[in-house]
């Protein structure tokens, strides 16, 4: 079987997609339509997305136009029986009513479609689906009242070859370690006070919060105390992750505002480096991982005492994260989902 996979590859999460399809034996042609631009361009169709409309069309629709023409000149050339698309990556209706004629077509949803203002096309092209994979119940629940059929709620899990325990050396222990690890990105809106007032909770504790992009100074004044936990970082490296996540015990994770009762993927790329998450409730973890004392942040005055009692008490948590991982092993590997898939289109 022949899949067109269409994705942002430069992100570590879109590994654990790749894999999936690659343990089912497919032929995979892997595109970034990033790649179809010099950086300049790239840069351009990036950085420029709060102007207006009419001055954004300038670059924006020949921008679009060309990327649709070179998947359509890609699909026509290997001939896939499945095209795999993760949320739009700017493909129109047009194309894939050419892409339906001969192939099946799937979406991964990263973000929401109602709240993710991208593409127009967004929420439209979902009806144009044969199969699409939800990482969040309400999500699931929301598309299908609109009438998009074959909304699977489903999670990666972690790809085993990316995320898993590893022996350190120790240059790197005496460089990395700490109790409490947290790799993610800085926010200018709100969301970005969610996530400091989140990590606020451990300042007090041996954190090391390593956080890229722009923005992270707006909140220095509202959380004076966490200044010292946060490390500049910026990189999109699943092996730094795994390497940091295997000098620590313990990685908060927050519920990010965009899922509503989803799971955040970094859940899972955590139980894969072998420490355990301490996640910010999510209806769906619980369901997930029903049947084994998953602790989660229900109340964020409680997180720093939660995640004291982790600490203390190693067997417990290797114990745990033992089980934890067993689950995830026996019923979300990326394979898994993937082959879940396929018996549903084919």
């Amino acid at each position: 079987m022949k899949c067109l996979f269409i994705a942002p590859l430069r992100y570590p999460f879109i590994h654990s997609i790749r894999s999936g399809l690659e343990a089912q034996g497919m032929e995979i042609k892997a595109v970034d339509y990033q790649d179809f631009f010099p950086a300049r361009t790239n840069r351009w169709y990036n950085n420029y997305t709060a102007l207006p409309k009419k001055i954004r069309n300038i670059w924006e629709e020949p921008y679009v136009r060309k990327t649709n023409a070179e998947y359509l000149k890609i699909f026509q050339a290997f001939k896939p029986d499945l095209v795999f698309i993760y949320n739009n990556q700017l493909v129109l209706p047009d194309l894939l009513e050419a892409f339906g004629k001969t192939a099946r077509i799937a979406f991964m949803l990263g973000d929401n479609p109602l709240y993710t203002p991208t593409s127009i096309y967004n929420l439209h092209i979902l009806f144009q689906a044969d199969y699409v994979i939800s990482p969040d119940t309400m999500w699931r629940d929301q598309l299908a009242r609109l009438g998009i059929k074959n909304v699977i709620f489903d999670c990666f899990g972690f790809n085993s070859a990316t995320y898993y325990p590893m022996e350190v050396s120790e240059a790197e222990r005496q460089q990395y370690q700490s109790d409490l690890i947290y790799v993610g990105s800085a926010s200018k809106t709100n969301w970005g006070y969610k996530r400091m007032l989140f990590l606020n909770l451990f300042k007090d504790l041996d954190l090391k919060a390593y956080i890229s992009g722009s923005g992270m100074e707006r909140w220095h004044s509202f959380f004076p105390g966490l200044q010292a936990r946060i490390i500049p970082h910026d990189r999109f490296d699943a092996g730094f992750n795994n390497l940091v996540y295997n000098c620590s015990k313990i990685a908060p994770v927050e519920q990010v505002p965009s899922l509503f009762h989803g799971i955040h993927v970094r859940v899972f790329d955590i139980l894969g480096a072998g420490i355990l998450p301490l996640c910010e409730y999510s209806a769906d973890l619980e369901m997930v991982f029903a049947g084994i004392d998953f602790p989660q942040i229900k109340n964020y005055p409680d997180g720093a005492e939660m995640a004291r009692f982790w600490l203390d008490n190693d067997d417990k948590r290797t114990a745990l994260v033992g089980r934890l991982r067993e689950r995830v092993l026996e019923r979300y590997t990326p394979a898994m989902v993937i082959r879940r898939m396929t018996e549903h289109l084919f």
